[in-house]
This record gives C-alpha cells, structure tokens and sequence, in this order.
C-alpha cells in the first residue's frame, strides 16, 4: 500500500513509498469467504480479479506517476544545463605554436576544453545514476507487490492456484525512454 511518510515535525513529504500490507493471508482469506474475488476468463486464460488487485494496481500506476513527476523534478534543471553546455571539440591544430604566449594559450584552452568535458561528463554521469536508481526502485516495488499479490491468492482459493492465473503487474518506466522524453539519451547513455 502507498503511504505519505511523514518527517520528525509531522509533515508529509512528498515522495511515495511502497509498504507491505500486514495479514495478506487473512485477507485473502477472508475475502473468499465473501466472494470479492474470483476468476475471469482473459485471453484464453483464467485469472484471479477482484477489488484488492484493481487497488494494487491502481497505487502502482501512481507510485509511478509520482516518481516520473519527482524525476522531472529534479532532472529538468540538470537536463537544461547538460543541453546548454558546449559539446567536447577536439583540439586545435596539429602544429605546435611557436611563441611562448601561443604555447600558453593553446595548453589553456586545452584545459578549458578537457575540464568542460570533464564537467559533462559528470553532469551526465549524476543523471544516469538518478534514472537509474529510480528505475531500480520501481522495479524492486512492483516485485514486491507481486509477491504479495502471490500470497493473497493463494490464501484467498481453496485449491491450488497456477502461476498464470495470478495476475502480474510490470512497469512501464524505463530509465532510456524518459531520457529520451527529456532530450538527453545519446548524452547519458553513450
């Protein structure tokens, strides 16, 4: 179930977090006996429906959506600055100059060159762990709700229940794809 944690003063935050329901066992139970879920037939097959799985799925789809806004957030100042910076050139020419002051200002505007990369990178870098992280979250989540979706079935059906016929949610947040939406795919997933 999705809950608002709340800091030390008592104020919500504004992320979501994923916690387990307690009793999924007694619950599943308990709503056989009050016939809240039960089979229908989906493309050939049957599958377990019912209220609670329509309420799994309907926290999911807005921990996601939570996090998608949480990540343009954070990722859209970062994204701007990444789009604005000048992308890496290669060096001057191949002859060395002949002055000392020619000599001195190409090995400045090769260090003005390499420390701009170098920033790029790291500003891309930051990016990709912050997709990353994020994607490995939700999909962590939505194992986690699987799992208990699994045990709620099989407490809830007085027979053995097959894999195929307990309902499974998946993402569809992928790290690339929203790098892709915010225009920054080619430069964090080189």
């Amino acid at each position: 179930m999705l809950i608002y944690p709340k800091n030390k003063k008592g104020d919500q935050k504004d992320s979501l977090v994923w916690k387990e329901d307690n009793f999924l066992r007694l619950r599943g139970l308990a709503d056989s006996v009050v016939h809240k879920t039960d089979f229908k037939t989906e493309d050939g097959k049957d599958v377990l429906a019912g209220a609670y799985y329509e309420r799994i799925r309907r926290e999911l789809e807005t921990l996601e959506a939570a996090k998608l806004a949480q990540l343009s957030k954070s990722l859209g100042p970062k994204a701007a600055a990444l789009k604005a910076m000048p992308q890496p050139t290669g060096g001057s020419s191949n002859s060395s100059p002949r002055s000392t002051g020619a000599r001195r200002a190409a090995r400045e505007a090769g260090e003005r060159r390499a420390r701009a990369a170098s920033e790029r990178k790291e500003l891309a870098a930051s990016i990709r762990a912050e997709l990353l992280d994020a994607e490995a979250e939700i999909n962590e989540v939505y194992c986690r709700a699987n799992a208990s979706l699994v045990k709620y079935s099989k407490a809830g059906k007085f027979r053995v229940i097959n894999d195929e016929e307990i309902p499974r949610f998946h993402p569809g947040f992928s790290a690339r794809k929203f790098a892709e939406t915010l225009g920054i795919d080619k430069e964090v997933f080189e």
